[in-house]
């Protein structure tokens, strides 16, 4: 009896350690993000007013595609903000109950699951402003006639922006692997796609003057708008398949694999997981010996445990138990 509470004591020590972990790292994506908004924000009114000076629909649509990094990282920091209100008596405005089945630290992870959906709203910003994009260029395209070609404060514009993206895409990138945060790390991957086509838009600018065609400018603005609306798709289609519970057949093969090769377990029957935010969770089904004790049973547990936990980050294991058949024959 001694033993069983000291595991159970263990177990819910581990796991409330790695939950303050785990917020404490959304917690440290909160302060990056804000940087981000900063940076933002600035590059958003410079890029915009020198488009008008310099008659830019490209840097126009650039400036856009910034506004959009505004607009999804402040949902992105409302999400994070709500997932790590540990000692709140409501969760998106629905109070929880006095007295509920479900523990506190149970309903915490729950709430780490908000940043996939908060995730996901922002792919949906992102895929709308793509789309506004292409829509102004293409009517751009159909209106030529007295357009000038951009003059050269609209690459100036552009080439200050693909500098200062690129110190938000080293930020999110860096503290995104460091931190191990699916938010910064998305974050990282709409920055990047921003330094692109901040570059890309200066480039064209310089082309559009040097040539004196104005068209350019706007044909480049439609694949701005393309890219940014790829970007959004690729952020929805990672999200909905977290919150699909869809995690790497590969990586759970290889779990699979991992905890068969343990002497008491005959075989995994099934192996479940899924992400609650940045958590891996796993439900397994072992069969081992009818005849074992439940004492190596209980040993057999926290090897798995302590394996999955060491080479896969998992969070938490369920481990079920099933007799063998084969054993009694």
């Amino acid at each position: 009896m001694d033993k069983l509470n000291k595991y159970l004591l263990r177990e819910d020590h581990h796991q409330k350690v790695e939950r303050q972990r785990e917020v404490d790292k959304l917690t440290a994506a909160i302060k990056y993000l804000w940087i981000n908004i900063g940076i933002y924000i600035l590059i958003t009114v410079v890029e915009y007013w020198l488009s008008v000076i310099g008659d830019s629909v490209a840097l126009r649509a650039d400036a856009l595609n910034n506004l959009s990094g505004v607009i999804s990282t402040g949902v992105l920091i409302i999400g994070l903000r709500e997932a790590t209100n540990i000692n709140d008596d409501d969760i998106i405005g629905r109070d929880l109950p006095a007295k509920s089945v479900r523990s506190q630290d149970s309903m915490q992870l729950s709430r780490f699951r908000l940043e996939t959906v908060f995730t996901l709203i922002t792919s949906f910003i992102i895929v709308l402003i793509g789309l506004q994009i292409i829509v102004t260029g293409g009517t751009g395209l159909f209106h030529l006639k007295g357009k000038a070609a951009p003059n050269l404060i609209s690459a100036l514009g552009a080439g200050i922006a693909t500098v200062m993206m690129f110190g938000v895409y080293y930020i999110n990138h860096h503290y995104g692997k460091k931190l191990g945060n699916g938010s910064l790390l998305a974050a990282s991957k709409d920055s990047l796609g921003d330094v692109v086509t901040s570059l890309g838009t200066m480039i064209t600018v310089l082309v559009s003057y040097a040539l004196h065609l104005a068209w350019i400018d706007s044909a480049v603005s439609i694949v701005i708008g393309v890219f940014i609306l790829w970007q959004g798709i690729q952020i929805f289609q990672e999200s909905t398949l977290n919150l699909a519970d869809y995690v790497d057949p590969v990586l759970e093969l290889q779990m699979k694999e991992a905890a068969e090769k343990f002497k008491k377990v005959h075989r995994v029957v099934d192996l479940r997981s899924r992400y609650n935010g940045n958590i891996l969770l796993v439900d397994m089904f072992i069969m081992v010996d009818p005849k074992a004790t439940a004492m190596e049973i209980y040993s057999t547990n926290e090897k798995i445990e302590r394996k999955l936990h060491k080479d896969f980050n998992v969070f938490d294991v369920t481990i079920t138990i099933i007799p063998d058949p084969e054993s009694l024959k």
